[in-house]
């Protein structure tokens, strides 16, 4: 299958390792891909499936970066993604020195008024014109009204979280931070 790439785009998925307040931190991740494909939203198996993850995270025009929140005030704020991924998204920019118009931006979790601030934070950043940003809730109530974890987000959210369970179970506190890919945050 040929994969588009959208010169103008950038897809950006983000998550958490919802371990805020934990001996090690909380781990938030921004995936990102010029790839038109990984913006789509799709169902995916309860199940965390890592076999496609270094293939994804290593291709060509994508890519991730993750910050750490160690300080107290993280510990019970469901707002650590929102206040967090538009710096993540600026040091990226900076780094690949990417010039786009468009940022998709795919979160886990829900967004409510606080979009208006990422938009604000990025909208003009590097000639940035347009800022979309999306909430995708992985928990939902089922016909029967239990509640059912079915992840359904796009490609770039879904790998936002393989990546930040993956780097949360599988490296230690000291790796995490000599990690290429840590972007400091605030």
């Amino acid at each position: 299958m040929v994969q588009k790439i959208d010169q103008d785009t950038l897809y950006v998925g983000g998550d958490d390792s919802n371990h805020a307040g934990n001996s090690k931190c909380e781990i938030i991740v921004a995936t990102f891909s010029r790839f038109c494909e990984d913006g789509t939203v799709r169902d995916f198996s309860n199940t965390r499936n890592y076999s496609n993850l270094s293939s994804w995270v290593n291709s060509k025009f994508r890519d991730y970066r993750f910050g750490l929140l160690v300080r107290e005030e993280y510990r019970h704020s469901n707002l650590n993604l929102i206040a967090i991924i538009p710096d993540m998204i600026k040091k990226f920019l900076d780094e690949e020195e990417l010039k786009i118009k468009n940022l998709k931006i795919y979160l886990d979790g829900r967004c409510g008024k606080e979009t208006e601030e990422i938009k604000d934070k990025l909208c003009g950043f590097h000639g940035i014109e347009k800022v979309a940003v999306k909430g995708f809730i992985k928990k939902q109530k089922n016909e029967k009204g239990n509640i059912s974890k079915h992840p359904r987000c796009p490609i770039v959210t879904y790998y936002a979280d393989l990546l930040a369970h993956d780097l949360f179970t599988t490296k230690t506190f000291e790796e995490l931070v000599n990690h290429e890919k840590l972007v400091l945050v605030k």
